[in-house]
């Protein structure tokens, strides 16, 4: 596969090859370069939201008062309503008021600049075009209190790590394995178009292993721009130009082996 990739950037003359492979060695190098944008992707997705969820488990675990919730209520270890603001995002705000027990308004959450609100009896968050929802807590009994201190936002921190990382880890492999295969079938239609323009007689199944490969620098490109502090203008621009460059180099590559086996000694 290491061969493969090297041939894919640097190599025009790989893509004779890779037009005549067989199919399964075509899906093991989607495979590869899927696994390869996830690694890259997760480290940069470590690198840079990491530390924002430790920090936000940190600061609720200093700031949020202890709370249990029991019989269908929530109480609070502070009597007095508290108001949380997200040190890195003060958009986002909470307002715990555990002695209320009368229904929140929108306006009262305006009123307060909070996104949600907790009552004693119930949660509202407000929702987009200005209206909120509403969780009854009296109807969400269970079966024993459950506290929700320090303690729950550290625990909830790890199990972030050992859980939801992984699951958002095999997300971004599924999700680059099927958007690399599905954006494959329309290089594979522009490999044609560039065919007709320069010569070449290979099927769709030649052309589509050719785009598959044909897409490996513009995934490399889009891992180090994961990396970058700044958002590259056009990226997606960029990705199709240095695709098509690729895709017009093998047809060319495949069209000149064509003309040289063809032509008269």
């Amino acid at each position: 596969m290491i061969q493969d990739l090297l041939g894919s950037i640097a190599s025009t003359q790989a893509y004779r090859r890779f037009a005549a492979e067989k199919t399964s060695r075509t899906v093991l190098y989607l495979f590869f370069i899927s696994l390869l944008f996830t690694v890259g992707g997760s480290i940069a997705m470590q690198l840079r939201i990491g530390p924002v969820v430790d920090q936000t488990f940190s600061w609720l675990a200093a700031e949020v008062p202890t709370l249990t919730f029991s019989a269908g209520k929530v109480t609070s270890s502070q009597l007095e309503p508290k108001r949380l603001v997200h040190p890195q995002a003060p958009e986002v705000a909470v307002m715990i008021d555990t002695g209320r027990v009368e229904p929140v308004t929108l306006q009262a959450m305006q009123e307060a600049k909070v996104l949600a609100y907790l009552t004693n009896n119930a949660l509202y968050i407000e929702q987009q075009q200005g209206k909120i929802e509403i969780y009854d807590l009296s109807k969400a009994a269970v079966e024993r209190p459950m506290v929700v201190d320090a303690k729950f936002f550290r625990d909830a921190s790890s199990a972030l790590k050992k859980v939801v990382y992984p699951l958002a880890i095999l997300t971004v492999f599924v999700f680059a394995a099927a958007w690399t295969a599905f954006a494959g079938l329309i290089y594979a239609l522009v490999a044609m178009l560039l065919q007709a323009v320069g010569g070449g007689t290979l099927g769709f199944g030649s052309l589509y292993q050719i785009a598959i490969h044909a897409q490996t620098t513009a995934l490399l490109a889009r891992i180090v721009m994961s990396f970058l502090p700044f958002v590259v203008p056009l990226s997606g621009v960029l990705t199709i130009v240095i695709t098509s460059v690729y895709l017009w180099l093998a047809v060319k590559a495949n069209a000149a082996a064509v003309s040289a086996e063809t032509s008269p000694i």
